[in-house]
């Protein structure tokens, strides 16, 4: 039995995080080339304009990665009682992202301009080409989430290296051929695009998940109802279900409200850097760059954290050891970074990026372990939003003001804005680590609560004078009016229903 457990474990792990940890680690080293690439192509200011650049597009990303949440929190429902009905939904939400684009893509161009003399940034049009590369992400994040919900992570892990050597091939050879700062950001959308047709590709050789089966109701149950009405038990009637749009709206609204402070603890140090010191946001640049590797390999499973807590407890079933396989993905790089960085930090950057890039070498491990504080918040938080838990919403927010004023007052001196990154990312992940404890240890209570008020055969007792309150089940009297059962305990109905 152990080893049949053991053998479950193990196939889990291989099919979910671990590989899409090792589609994360090879898109870390596809990201790598090209900043390698880029940093010799280009000079150190145009350099960091690109990572400038590429941090503006991680923040907007957030409108895809919710639509994402919504999307696997949809599927993963099975509302849809036919596949006519989810094909139709898909459908309909695949011409909105199109129609988003559009939009996007007007507004990102007419704003541009007045975005980068605010943030002091000399490309205008790499933030509209950022903007609109998000725009693009939106597509291929719907495509993705329903790979998640179908439990497809292979072919998740396929679509996540197919975009980012597309992301390499595009922008370094746009760069290449002159375009600059312009040229990443537009092999950046590019990749993008191309990408979301893969992904629909093998999402429609993917099936949708089977929808489990209804469970019947208890004999003895059956038989306490019959006791207390004259004309026998009538079938429950079923809970009311929400319209596709009002679902998804609900859900990616939540989901937007954890991403959006994630997304800047992610990325704003970056900016904020080349906001109040210009001159060493290259340097900052490589080492944030390098420090990425836990973040991006958090993000890759992430794709399998999210629809594994949403269906597990949606199933009534524990999830606690998919978030502890994520976040051991998670950590396992992050540390050995740390350790690279305390021993061979200006090497590494040299190789890297080259010898004008390596000012900041000696805050590479300071940074490194703030990413992985990173990570980790990331994979708690992920949880938390597969569980529906909106509390998290509010704690990432105050974190996030938190960290950006910290990063704002250390007056973008490297340094400082690392241990200052370093404070509040390892305050931002004991937040949200606390946060999924309470969730547990509200979950094992009422398990407690649950297994006491339980029979001899795991069926809650059934007294002479009627079912249990919590079950509130519809009944029909002898005079033909409908009602629940009391909080009282009595057999008579209350609360009278309308026909």
């Amino acid at each position: 039995m152990a080893l049949s457990v053991k053998r479950d474990l193990v196939a889990e792990l291989l099919r979910g995080p671990m590989a899409l940890a090792a589609a994360g680690m090879v898109v870390n080293v596809f990201n790598l080339l090209m900043n390698l690439a880029l940093a010799r192509m280009l000079d150190p200011d145009a350099y960091g304009a690109v990572v400038v650049q590429t941090n503006i597009f991680m923040i907007l990303s957030v409108v895809g990665t919710a639509v994402l949440t919504a999307v696997v929190h949809r599927e993963s429902a099975l509302i849809g009682e036919t596949r006519r009905e989810r094909r139709a939904w898909i459908r309909q939400l695949r011409g909105v992202t199109f129609a988003a684009i559009a939009v996007s893509s007007v507004i990102a161009v007419a704003l541009c301009r007045p975005v980068a003399a605010l943030l002091s940034y000399p490309h205008p049009l790499a933030i509209a080409e950022a903007a609109i590369a998000a725009a693009f992400l939106v597509p291929l994040y719907v495509e993705r989430g329903l790979l998640q919900a179908r439990g497809n992570y292979p072919a998740l892990a396929i679509s996540l290296v197919f975009e980012a050597a597309l992301r390499i091939g595009f922008g370094v050879a746009l760069v290449a051929a002159g375009l600059g700062v312009n040229g990443a950001g537009l092999g950046l959308a590019l990749s993008i695009a191309v990408g979301a047709e893969q992904t629909r590709w093998a999402v429609a050789r993917t099936p949708a998940l089977p929808r489990p089966p209804r469970p019947r109701s208890r004999p003895r149950l059956d038989a306490a109802l019959a006791s207390a009405t004259t004309t026998g038990p009538v079938p429950m009637l079923p809970p009311p279900r929400r319209r596709t749009r009002d679902s998804l709206i609900t859900d990616a609204s939540i989901a937007f409200g954890t991403l959006v402070p994630l997304a800047l603890l992610q990325n704003m140090d970056v900016v904020i850097v080349g906001w109040r010191n210009p001159d060493a946001v290259g340097a900052y640049a490589a080492i944030s760059t390098a420090c990425k590797v836990p973040v991006y390999t958090g993000l890759a499973v992430a794709n399998f954290l999210l629809p594994e807590a949403a269906r597990r407890r949606k199933e009534g079933q524990p999830a606690g050891r998919a978030l502890a396989m994520a976040v051991g993905c998670v950590i396992a790089p992050g540390l050995v970074l740390t350790l690279v960085g305390l021993v061979g930090a200006k090497p590494l950057l040299t190789l890297v990026f080259g010898p004008d890039l390596t000012a900041a070498a000696g805050s590479l491990w300071v940074l490194a372990l703030a990413m992985t504080f990173m990570a980790v918040a990331m994979m708690f938080a992920t949880y938390l939003l597969g569980a529906n838990q909106r509390v998290i919403v509010v704690a990432l927010f105050v974190c996030s003001a938190l960290t950006g004023a910290g990063l704002a007052l250390a007056g973008g001196a490297i340094e400082r804005t690392a241990a200052a990154a370093l404070a509040c990312l390892a305050g931002t992940a004991a937040v949200a680590g606390w946060l999924v404890y309470r969730l547990h240890h509200s979950d094992r209570r009422a398990a407690g609560r649950d297994g006491a008020a339980a029979g001899p055969d795991g069926l809650a007792a059934v007294t002479a004078s009627g079912p249990p309150a919590a079950a509130s089940p519809v009944i029909t009297t002898a005079d033909g009016t409908a009602g629940r059962w009391g909080q009282r305990g009595d057999s008579r109905p209350t609360e009278p229903i309308r026909r």
